[in-house]
């Protein structure tokens, strides 16, 4: 395994990780308003909490799949497709 290989699994981890981390600020944030009220702060942190977990889910599983090589480059051709395929 090479040092860009390591390295782009490390950082793609390292998000799934603060991914899982955001949905479970926003769980305890869900069961702290439920307890106790809700709050503008909580909501703003919910949806914080929420977007970053989307963002940074995304991102790190796409990372760690474009450094084992199975994301479909860029530069694909699809001309195929817009011709019916002949």
């Amino acid at each position: 395994m090479g040092i860009k290989s390591a390295l782009g699994n490390a950082v793609g981890f390292a998000l799934l990780v603060v991914a899982t981390g955001a949905l479970l600020n926003a769980v305890y944030l869900v069961g702290v308003s439920v307890l106790s009220g809700v709050t503008g702060p909580r909501i703003a942190a919910i949806v914080f909490s929420l977007g970053l977990t989307v963002t940074a889910g995304f991102v790190g599983y796409f990372v760690r799949k474009a450094v084992a090589g199975q994301v479909m480059p860029s530069s694909f051709d699809v001309s195929v497709a817009y011709r019916g395929g002949r």
